[in-house]
């Protein structure tokens, strides 16, 4: 439930704004505002798909294996996607001699983990 209900008239439009990012869970109160740029960047095509598919090997994927690993998508959206994820942090990209590969930062691994969960959760309905 979003906090600020029909009060929300009542306040002045940066009052407003920050009622409207909150919403309720529990007890505590969580600002949804920050996660906005993700989640418009995780639904975006193949994005969720890249995140697995990185994050299914401990090492590093190269833009080929991960583009192999996605049936259906393009080398042209894959490397837009890697793009965005790295800008975001959620992937890192590695340059070495032996060329340039990805892997999930830390916050890519934590993601990852919530993303599982809720592909699982809907497997089973």
């Amino acid at each position: 439930m979003v906090a600020g209900g029909s009060r929300g008239l009542d306040l002045g439009r940066k009052e407003r704004k920050e009622l409207s990012c909150m919403v309720s869970v529990g007890e505590r109160v969580v600002c949804i505002d920050p996660s906005i740029p993700i989640l418009h960047l995780l639904g975006k095509k193949h994005t969720a798909a890249i995140i697995v598919v990185i994050g299914n090997t401990a090492g590093k994927r190269n833009f080929n294996e991960i583009l192999n690993d996605i049936p259906f998508s393009s080398s042209t959206i894959i490397a837009g996607r890697l793009k965005e994820l790295v800008r975001s942090g959620i992937v890192s990209r590695n340059e070495t001699a032996g060329g340039i590969s990805y892997s999930l930062t830390p916050m890519g691994s934590e993601l990852r983990k919530i993303m599982i969960e809720l592909f699982s959760y809907l497997d089973r309905k």
